[in-house]
């Protein structure tokens, strides 16, 4: 038998559980991103990871704000990239130290390879929350959450390219143009468009 929705709860449970983790996470990398920009020794990560933790700490108060009617999701904060550089394509003598047990504190690498982690299983926590929301308010603002640890994460690889960290290994010239000149246009349109009225 199925329960009629009462009016004082109009949410589903998977949007109302997505929103939950997804606020928690968020309040819990408020903190981190505040604790490793503290730790970060380059003032240039350090003031990335400032910015990152201030502007999650804003999407935060906007969930809230969304999740008790006193917000709307259209009016979306959105992450200003900070590092405009071209990636450093190739590998450049690439070397990975082996893991201190003993460590006192934490490198700048490790600190980048935290952040950067964080942001990309956010970006896809927050796109399968999204898929479950039936509410447009909770959808459209943990898709922009989606977004925003996208554009952070690709800050976050921007500043690791650029010190070598983050190197990326390409194919030999022939084999990659080989590759994308298999891809051939259709001759004609297959499919007609459907007339929507």
């Amino acid at each position: 038998m199925q329960q009629q929705q009462q009016p004082n709860a109009p949410y589903g449970a998977h949007e109302i559980i997505g929103m939950h983790e997804a606020l928690s996470t968020k309040s819990a990398n408020v903190e981190m991103f505040s604790f490793l920009s503290q730790q970060a020794q380059d003032m240039q990560l350090r003031n990335l990871l400032q910015q990152q933790a201030h502007m999650i700490e804003q999407h935060y108060v906007q969930g809230v704000q969304i999740m008790q009617g006193s917000a709307n999701a259209n009016n979306q904060l959105a992450y200003q990239p900070t590092m405009h550089v071209q990636p450093k394509l190739g590998l450049r003598n690439p070397s990975h130290p082996a893991p201190n047990m003993n460590a006192q504190s934490l490198s700048d690498r490790t600190i980048c390879t935290v952040a950067l982690n964080l942001h990309k299983f956010g970006a896809t926590a927050w796109t399968s929350f999204a898929l479950e929301c039936v509410n447009p308010q909770f959808r459209a603002y943990l898709m922009a959450g989606a977004n925003m640890c996208d554009r952070m994460a690709y800050d976050i690889f921007s500043f690791m390219n650029q010190k070598g960290d983050y190197q990326v290994p390409t194919l030999q010239q022939n084999t990659t143009q080989t590759m994308i000149q298999s891809y051939q246009l259709p001759q004609q349109p297959t499919m007609q468009q459907p007339h929507i009225q």
